[in-house]
């Protein structure tokens, strides 16, 4: 059975988890509750505060003293220089204009072939059908 917005709420807010003391110094002191978001009841922003006004507070992991191996060469000796890498620029690539001209000479004489057979067979054809159809009328 799935639960409403508001009963979801109430489940969060009363599902607040125990605040514990800290007796160790190196913890993180627990911070203090805050007060209840107040916004519409359901709502998606009153849903998101109380989540995050009801997150468990942050562990911080305990830091163990490190102890350090007694120095038996001089520290001259233990640095270590990473290898100097030498980046080149590669030349931009070089563009062949070849294929562009040749297409858009070929661009060129198909457009010039249109424009001959248009002025040739199209438009002679159409002025015969035009003086035709004036002949027709006239008749009429």
């Amino acid at each position: 059975m799935p639960m409403d917005e508001d009963a979801m709420f109430k489940a969060l807010l009363n599902n607040k988890p125990k605040q514990t003391v800290s007796k160790n110094i190196n913890e993180v002191p627990v911070q203090p509750a805050r007060p209840h978001a107040t916004a519409a009841r359901g709502s998606e922003d009153a849903m998101f505060k109380a989540l995050l006004h009801n997150r468990p507070p942050a562990q911080v992991p305990k830091q163990q003293a490190k102890v350090e191996p007694a120095q038996t060469a001089p520290q001259a000796a233990r640095v270590q220089q990473e290898p100097v890498v030498i980046k080149q620029v590669s030349p931009p690539p070089v563009v062949k204009l070849e294929p562009v001209v040749d297409s858009i000479n070929n661009l060129t004489a198909i457009v010039n072939q249109i424009h001959g057979l248009i002025k040739t067979i199209v438009v002679p054809v159409m002025i015969l059908i035009l003086l035709v159809g004036i002949g027709i009328l006239i008749k009429i």
